[in-house]
């Protein structure tokens, strides 16, 4: 195997390898709303819609991305998988990852005059550590994808440019326009690929080839028809719709000092580029201070970096046109993702350095093939081996904190003790852990950092409910709405704290002027439909829940909802077709192994239904039926000490459900003889539900035991 080959081989073939944890992988961060939570990417038939729908396209979010490329490949990963599978889906991104590295590998050896410090570029990129969050986190895919498409552009553009044939290099230009294309409708930033593939022009092309007005022609019209694209369906080609202080502050401190706290990020990716000992998965708000002031160091690193990057790469282009280049591409493809040019929805992110990071990696490479002796190349291929090994530990080390979403924020909020951001996502992290005082805590310290964070003060509301504060939680959550009186999640979010203190008629009421407010709301649907089904009103809750599926399909609990409504309704088939569709949206979500469980018992498949009760029960978070329904098997089997265990289970995880109480009581007062315990639960069952089926004969049997014990 030729030296050519084996330098091809090691970067991609070390990018797999370390990356393969990941297939174990959940889905972290905004992974849920853009896959999970997308209908258009549950069938292939929708693909057509996808070219002409925002990224994010749930009512909720602004119009403000456009990367259909980026979610074809999700849709498509969706289809062959079978589903929400994030293992597969993280192995494409590992193969993505692969690719650039595979490219990137193919660039250097286009301009570098030695093989070994190509490969060394490769495996640089391959390992380094602020690639993680791009290749373990599922949305990076814009990242690899963008930079894939970019690099490809660079690679045919040179072709083109230095070949004699003129049939060659106009299939070279046209692979050149298509790759530029496809990583623009990756991602945004891909949209400094002209100028990158001007760069390698000047470089290493200069006076050579022919057609030039053809290949820049190419890419200006590629250019263009993006952005008419980009602003056919956004409305626009900017962002659009505001950008949450929270999230970038340099965005709403206007032109100048948001320039300047632009500027004093750029000595914070360098850090993070040369020693990323230290990574997060959020910077914003107030990790990074906004900087009012030009003689500010951070300011003044900024430029330092500006002058050094451009000035530098334009004075290196005809002497060291390798260096000048890497400069230059480092410079060029992070123009758009600095807020420099133009303020973006983060303020800094690692994956943004994904592309960025291959000029750097270029430039080391070029610093190794400078070695001419035998004793300093020796040196420098120590050196080499030396960086690559200790990024691949540190890539290593990292990947852990992306297993799921209470790792990465927990890790976050370590390095970015001050983001108000991080603070309120691990405060959701422990509210969806069901650990309401570590929610509280976080949520409070959001607010403490930034005292507008009305998201914050509205969660904080939500997990005081769960914390069995609601006085304090309707409080806060009666603030919110007063504040904002258009809102129909805070409208939604009200309704809820008048449920939890009992008080139906005002959540009811609540739930209704969400609707008003917007008659699309599935989650106000889904309320009322709830109360319904508590009140044995079932076809009002069939018809409300069928209206929550059908204004989000997508949304696995809506259906696990409906299904629930149509098994006290007795329609058990179409409550087992709704179980099983919930089951292909998130088969990782523990009640719809739990209504797989109840459709298996159904049939008879009495061990099937177990397997599924047991996986719901010790899923994250537990499910509190499941529990009940391993109650009931149990106490089928005759094994009353383990039905009681599972119901005590059931309602250590959910107090609330009346069914459960009624259950465990029965089981005191007529297998266990304990009729005092089984008196009180089954008075706690009918102060849940007063209107429940056999209401009368309960309360028969709790004067039976009261008397008894008396």
């Amino acid at each position: 195997m030729t030296g050519r080959r084996v330098a091809l081989l090691l970067g991609p073939l070390l990018a797999i390898l370390l990356h393969l944890p990941t297939l174990g992988h959940e889905l972290v961060f905004d992974d849920q709303a853009i896959l999970g939570e997308n209908p258009l990417l549950q069938d292939l038939r929708s693909l057509p819609r996808l070219l002409v729908t925002p990224y994010w396209s749930l009512p909720q979010h602004p119009r403000s991305l456009y990367r259909p490329l980026t979610t074809i490949t999700f849709a498509i990963d969706r289809a062959l998988a079978g589903g929400l599978r994030p293992a597969w889906l993280h192995l494409v991104n590992i193969l993505l990852h692969a690719l650039a590295t595979l490219l990137l590998t193919f660039l250097a050896l286009e301009i570098l005059p030695v093989t070994w410090a190509a490969a060394l570029t490769g495996i640089l990129f391959a390992v380094h550590p602020v690639h993680v969050e791009a290749v373990a986190g599922l949305v990076g895919r814009a990242e690899l994808l963008a930079a894939c498409g970019a690099i490809l552009a660079v690679l045919c553009h040179l072709g083109a440019l230095k070949s004699s044939d003129r049939s060659g290099s106009g299939r070279l230009a046209a692979l050149s326009w298509l790759a530029a294309g496809l990583g623009m409708l990756a991602k945004e930033s891909a949209a400094t690929t002209p100028l990158l593939c001007a760069a390698a022009d000047l470089a290493f092309a200069r006076g050579r080839g022919v057609g030039r007005m053809r290949l820049y022609t190419g890419q200006v019209v590629t250019l263009l028809l993006y952005l008419a694209a980009r602003g056919a369906v956004l409305g626009g080609l900017g962002v659009g719709a505001p950008i949450a202080f929270v999230d970038n502050p340099a965005a709403a401190a206007g032109p100048i000092v948001g320039r300047l706290t632009a500027l004093a990020t750029l000595p914070r990716y360098a850090r993070l580029l040369l020693w990323p000992s230290r990574l997060s998965a959020d910077y914003s708000f107030d990790q990074i201070p906004v900087i009012h002031h030009l003689l500010d160091p951070g300011v003044a690193g900024g430029i330092l970096i500006l002058l050094v990057m451009v000035g530098g790469g334009f004075a290196l282009l005809r002497r060291a046109p390798a260096p000048g280049f890497s400069l230059l591409f480092i410079a060029l493809s992070a123009s758009l993702t600095t807020n420099l040019i133009v303020f973006i929805g983060t303020l800094m992110a690692e994956r943004l350095m994904y592309l960025p990071s291959a000029g750097l990696c270029l430039l080391a490479g070029c610093v190794a093939a400078m070695a001419s002796r035998p004793g300093s190349r020796r040196t420098v291929l120590v050196v080499g081996m030396a960086l690559c090994s200790a990024g691949a530990l540190r890539s290593w080390t990292r990947l852990p904190d992306w297993k799921d979403d209470f790792a990465l924020y927990r890790s976050a909020a370590l390095v970015s003790p001050r983001s108000a951001r991080i603070r309120f996502n691990l405060g959701n992290a422990h509210l969806r852990r069901q650990e309401y005082v570590e929610a509280v805590e976080n949520y409070r310290l959001a607010l403490s950092i930034y005292a507008d964070f009305d998201d914050a003060r509205v969660n904080l509301g939500m997990a005081l409910l769960q914390a069995r504060q609601p006085r304090e939680a309707l409080d806060l959550l009666r603030a919110a709405a007063e504040r904002v009186p258009g809102s129909a999640d805070l409208a939604i979010n009200l309704g809820a704290a008048y449920r939890a203190l009992g008080d139906r008629a005002r959540a009811e009421a609540e739930f209704r002027r969400a609707l008003r407010l917007d008659r699309h709301s599935g989650r106000a649907w889904n309320n009322l439909g709830s109360i319904s089904l508590a009140r044995g009103n079932l076809e009002a809750a069939i018809g409300d829940l069928s209206e929550a599926v059908r204004c989000e399909p997508g949304f696995a609990v809506f259906r696990i909802n409906l299904a629930d409504a149509l098994t006290a309704a007795g329609r058990q088939e179409e409550a087992a077709r709704e179980f099983e569709t919930a089951f292909r949206i998130d088969p990782a979500l523990p009640e719809a192994h739990r209504g797989r469980g109840e459709a298996a018992l159904w049939s008879g498949e009495v061990e099937a239904a177990e397997r599924e009760f047991v996986i719901a029960e010790s899923g994250k978070p537990p499910s509190a039926r499941a529990a009940n329904f391993l109650g009931y098997l149990a106490a089928g089997r005759g094994n009353v000490q383990d039905a009681a265990t599972h119901y005590q289970r059931a309602l250590q995880i959910d107090p609330g459900l009346a069914d459960v109480h009624r259950s465990l009581g029965l089981l005191y007062i007529e297998r266990l003889g304990r009729p005092a315990d089984g008196a009180r639960h089954l008075e706690r069952s009918l102060v849940l539900e007063p209107e429940q089926p056999g209401a009368a004969e309960m309360r028969r049997l709790i004067l039976a035991a009261n008397k008894g014990g008396s």
